[in-house]
């Protein structure tokens, strides 16, 4: 997703340069009709370019489906994509760089302060590790084990009384 923002800011920044190009040379020029055809040409090109990106974003990081069930949500920013955690009431938690770009799920238990998450059968969480544990604290999660994540802020706990 990061990737595909980049490019939608380049073709923008592009199209709209070469949009404005061709739009001073149509008041400078004799022949104006075929320059404003062109700018015209090119300002549409790079709107349909923009919304093909975005609708291909969309079809490959759809939009998750489950965020109305949602009880608690943490992040941890990182300079190469963030790690997402979201924890929802059937039990069930996934964790991604952002809540369309989703790369493990499984099951959580809360006992006491003490957030545990196992991963679906066959799958990880993070490298070779299935299972792991955080403790919860008022705006944070702290990780117990070390399987790399540390600690994530707290950005939304609705399971708070």
């Amino acid at each position: 997703m990061f990737i595909s923002g980049l490019i939608k800011l380049f073709v923008g920044i592009v199209g709209s340069l070469a949009s404005l190009f061709f739009l001073i040379t149509f008041i400078f020029s004799r022949h104006k009709k075929s320059k404003l055809k062109i700018a015209a040409w090119t300002f549409t090109s790079t709107v349909g370019v923009i919304l093909l990106i975005i609708t291909v974003d969309l079809f490959l990081f759809p939009i998750n489906q489950k965020s109305d069930h949602l009880i608690l949500s943490a992040y941890r920013e990182a300079p190469l994509g963030g790690i997402w955690l979201a924890l929802y009431d059937d039990q069930t938690w996934e964790m991604g760089y952002s809540s369309r770009e989703i790369t493990s799920s499984g099951n959580y238990t809360i006992r006491h302060d003490t957030l545990t998450l196992n991963a679906q059968s066959g799958k990880t969480i993070l490298g070779e590790i299935s299972k792991t544990s955080f403790i919860i604290n008022s705006k944070n999660l702290t990780e117990i084990e070390n399987s790399g994540i540390r600690s994530l802020e707290i950005l939304m706990n609705k399971s708070e009384n």
